[in-house]
């Protein structure tokens, strides 16, 4: 009869502990919703500021107002992380184009920096891969982003006179005048770039003239070189399996090479960034790229990179960057930024533009400034380097060609 009992309460306490297991594996914090204004910002979270992880996926919804009269930058960051193993957050806003996982959470930052406009509202999504036990992770954390006035994209901006849309509509017009700085969104937020015949984008660096691109949505600055490299380089040298993909291919090496001649020594300055592999197509004997149709049917460049992101130091343009700064596939166009009259060579851009089981045409900048898809992969062509600098960079002068921007130690 003992046996029976002591059976009997064994399951009893079995079944008790699998109940009170479930209940703290899915604990997620009592959701409060919570407000806070600060320097006109306000922020609803709507689940509560306090991130947790269970065994199930959990969801908290927060949004950033601007009740102030002024554009207003803000950063979102988690403060006071416990970051369990395997932990992976996915943050989602579809005001500033965020689409993002985020796997490692140790530098607690999940947006560097955002811009909103007087009355806008962003709303974003952020989701918890679920674990096998529960844990806080931390708290959700907004503040103001305040520019230091001695970094690089803070000093262009405070150069130049923004502006919300172009004079010219990018992929369809040309642009032969100075337009200024025009904001825009890329894959990490707020971009701000150059279009038509800038005068005030100049950068000395390495012993070289670089144009000033764009201020990147992460902060830092991509610059191209004004000149080309003194080689030249083909696209690939064989046809073979993914021969038109950019990890595969010749200007891939040959700028890692360029890079580590003329630019290894200042390597502390320059950012690492993703290059875009834009390797999307449909068909079997003529490849039709998604960036053919995005650029020649659309007419909708993007700065959001649509294919695979590239770990690089170093890369060409896109052919989408060009448009924005002015160029147009077919039009020749002598009088923006990044035509120069001393490249006597079409230079690549990392972006296809036709091919087929036996050859490959990425887009070019041909002599006159116009986007062309005439040249084959196996054509030598020119390179000009792009390389992006690091956001906590100083700098000295005004960007013009007399007193360019230049690093200062």
């Amino acid at each position: 009869m003992k046996k029976k009992y002591f059976v009997i309460a064994s399951i009893i306490l079995t079944l008790f502990l699998i109940v009170l297991i479930v209940i703290l594996t899915n604990h997620k914090s009592e959701i409060v919703p919570k407000i806070v204004v600060k320097n006109g910002l306000s922020i609803n979270y709507l689940d509560g500021d306090e991130l947790y992880a269970s065994n199930r996926e959990n969801k908290y919804t927060f949004s950033v107002t601007n009740d102030s009269d002024l554009d207003k930058y803000y950063q979102i960051d988690i403060e006071d992380i416990n970051k369990p193993d395997g932990v992976n957050i996915l943050i989602k806003c579809n005001e500033t184009n965020t689409n993002k996982k985020i796997t490692d959470l140790s530098m607690g930052s999940l947006v560097d920096y955002a811009v909103i406009t007087p009355g806008e509202t962003h709303t974003y999504i952020l989701t918890v891969s679920p674990i096998l036990t529960s844990i806080k992770i931390g708290s959700i954390n907004i503040n103001e982003y305040t520019f230091s006035n001695e970094y690089f994209a803070q000093t262009i901006i405070s150069n130049s006179t923004i502006y919300q849309n172009p004079q010219t509509t990018v992929g369809v017009e040309t642009s032969i005048n100075d337009e200024g700085l025009i904001q825009d969104i890329d894959d990490y937020g707020s971009t701000y770039y150059f279009r038509g015949a800038s005068t005030n984008n100049y950068f000395k660096f390495a012993d070289n003239m670089w144009r000033i691109v764009r201020i990147n949505g992460n902060n830092t600055v991509k610059v191209v070189l004004d000149s080309a490299t003194e080689n030249l380089s083909t696209y690939y040298d064989e046809v073979s399996n993914n021969y038109f993909k950019y990890t595969n291919s010749n200007i891939k090496k040959n700028l890692e090479n360029w890079y580590e001649e003329n630019l290894r020594q200042y390597d502390k300055y320059i950012a690492s960034s993703k290059a875009c592999d834009y390797t999307l197509y449909t068909g079997t004997d003529e490849y039709i790229f998604e960036s053919s149709q995005r650029l020649e049917v659309n007419h909708a460049p993007t700065f959001n990179c649509l294919g695979n992101k590239v770990n690089a130091k170093i890369m060409p343009l896109t052919a989408d960057e060009v448009e924005y700064a002015g160029g147009l596939i077919g039009v020749s166009n002598t009088n923006y930024y990044l035509y120069n009259e001393n490249i006597t060579n079409p230079s690549w851009t990392i972006t296809p533009a036709r091919g087929n089981q036996n050859e490959y045409y990425p887009y070019v900048i041909g002599t006159t400034g116009q986007i062309e898809s005439t040249s084959i992969g196996n054509q030598t062509r020119a390179l000009r380097p792009v390389i992006n600098i690091n956001k906590k960079v100083s700098v000295t002068g005004k960007g013009t060609y007399d007193n360019p921007y230049q690093i200062s130690e």
